[in-house]
């Protein structure tokens, strides 16, 4: 089977690091100076136990020169993805699957669903959606808990789940999930990916706008008495969005503040990146929830309240 990874970060690296050392190499697909650090030292993984193993994945920036995949995981942060258009393109063939390893709400979500067509939020001029058919995206959703120290060298902290779904009718995730568990992921097929989404997003939802609204972390905000109030409607709330919408999560509220007492679980990309001027994943996490809830016609006045407080000093 032809693998291709675009994207050479945390969670790409690390699927192109366990395929790769489990005798199933998957192209990494990378530029400029990922490119060429990766080229020239390999990929570094560090695992939970400290012990670091070091592959060396094919590494390219010419897509052409790969041709058509069997499966393409797209794993870039959702800000940059009609960027990789170009890349992406040219490893797409007739029965090629692609399988989207991004976080918050995909760009796929409203496929096949009665809410209506691109979401505003994420895939505003339909760029997305036009170039790849639904009925050749297979959902991904993982937990797993990883940082990038270098463009060569990851973390992983702990977490191998990678749960796979079809985003239309018609799609069997039953081999993808083989191959990716031949990597070492514990990878399930799935019949409501959607569902995985919204569980996967409480978490990143609730701590980003908190921690955007209080400058705070996740733990702090777990533990702040003042916060309790508004943490439980910002669950809530988007917990009664996903059951509005079909796709409950397997969640409570609970299970969100009990991932404030692990901080590895938890990524802090909203508060971080805002801070240090990064491309923040806002859109996808955030907004479009909102826009959702919106075409729903559900309130979630909490959350609106909070985010009416960030947008005029949130640089996007």
């Amino acid at each position: 089977m032809k693998v291709a990874v675009i994207g050479a970060g945390a969670v790409g690296g690390l699927i192109a690091a366990r395929l790769t050392a489990a005798g199933l190499p998957a192209a990494l697909v990378a530029r400029r100076r990922t490119l060429d650090t990766l080229r020239r030292e390999g990929l570094t993984v560090e695992g939970p136990s400290g012990r670091p193993v070091t592959v060396r994945p094919l590494v390219t920036d010419d897509t052409l020169s790969l041709g058509p995949q069997d499966v393409v995981v797209l794993a870039v942060p959702a800000p940059l993805l009609t960027g990789v258009l170009d890349l992406l393109l040219p490893l797409l063939g007739p029965q090629t699957r692609l399988v989207p390893v991004v976080g918050g709400i995909p760009w796929w979500y409203p496929a096949g669903e009665a809410i209506g067509g691109p979401l505003s939020a994420i895939d505003p001029k339909g760029l997305l959606t036009d170039a790849i058919p639904a009925d050749r995206i297979v959902g991904a959703v993982a937990r797993v808990a990883v940082e990038r120290r270098s463009p060569g060298y990851l973390r992983h902290l702990g977490g191998l789940r990678l749960a796979l779904g079809p985003v239309a009718d018609g799609q069997d995730a039953g081999d993808l999930a083989a191959l990716f568990g031949a990597g070492g992921f514990n990878a399930l097929a799935v019949a409501d990916i959607r569902a995985e989404v919204w569980t996967a997003l409480l978490a990143p939802f609730v701590f980003g706008l908190l921690g955007l609204a209080t400058g705070k972390p996740a733990q702090e905000i777990a533990h702040d008495a003042d916060l309790q109030p508004a943490f439980a409607a910002v669950v809530e709330e988007l917990l009664a969005l996903a059951a509005a919408l079909g796709h409950p999560a397997a969640a409570k509220l609970e299970d969100v503040w009990t991932m404030a007492q692990h901080p590895g679980r938890i990524r802090p990309a909203l508060r971080a990146d805002v801070a240090a001027g990064r491309r923040a994943e806002i859109e996808a996490v955030l907004d479009a929830p909102l826009e959702l809830a919106e075409r729903a016609g559900l309130s979630l006045p909490t959350v609106n309240a909070l985010r009416t407080t960030l947008r005029d000093g949130t640089q996007h």
